[in-house]
Formats: structure tokens, sequence, C-alpha cells
């Protein structure tokens, strides 16, 4: 069954080093937040390749930190984007902002729940 945010799956991809975990999701948080209206930008200038880039960016991430419904969706944008199949646009936009929010959300609880170091 797919989670917003597989912790477990998350700590073995680190070996279980809570620091390192923690660097992630902070950095996932905080580093690079997801700008709905670039993308929304980029793909109405019909940019479709820097509008891949950019899903790219935060599925890839969040499939290295168990967000397995995030990165469901960004891969499902990411394929139409980039030509590989068929689909709405704006429905899987609105797929993937909102399971980028939960992910995030979730990130921001699993964060408070880490001991501290």
């Amino acid at each position: 069954m797919e989670r917003i945010l597989n912790t477990q799956a998350a700590r073995e991809m680190v070996d279980n080093d809570l620091s390192l975990y923690r660097i992630l999701l902070e950095a996932y948080i905080n580093d690079k937040i997801l700008d709905e209206s670039r993308l929304l930008s980029l793909e109405a200038q019909d940019d479709t390749t820097e509008a891949a880039k950019y899903v790219h960016y935060f599925k890839g991430a969040a499939r290295q930190l168990g967000a397995e419904v995030l990165a469901r969706e960004g891969q499902a944008l990411e394929d139409v984007l980039r030509g590989k199949a068929h689909g709405d646009v704006k429905a899987l936009n609105e797929g993937f902002v909102s399971a980028y929010e939960e992910a995030v959300e979730a990130m921001k609880a699993e964060l408070a729940s880490l001991p501290e170091e």
C-alpha cells in the first residue's frame, strides 16, 4: 500500500542514519519549495522540457524520502510532460501539488518526532 510518507523505507535508504535523515528532510522542506505558479508558467509557455525537469526534481527527492504518493503523482505528470503518456495536465498538476503539500506536512511531523541530536 502506498503511503504519504513511508518512514521505514526512507530510514533504510540512509542506513538508519538519523542525522543524515534529518538533514535530507530539512533540505527537502526548506531548500527548494514547489512553486505551482512557476510550474504552470512553464507549461503555459509550452516549455514541457523545463516543466518536466522541475517536476523531476521534486519527484526524485520524494522517492528517496519515502514520499510514495508524491513520487507516483510526479511520475505521472512527468511522463505526460515528456510525451511518454497522455493525460490531463491540469488534473495531474492538482494531484501533484496536493501530494506535495501532504508529503511536506508528513515530513514536518516526522522531523518533530525524531530524537534530538
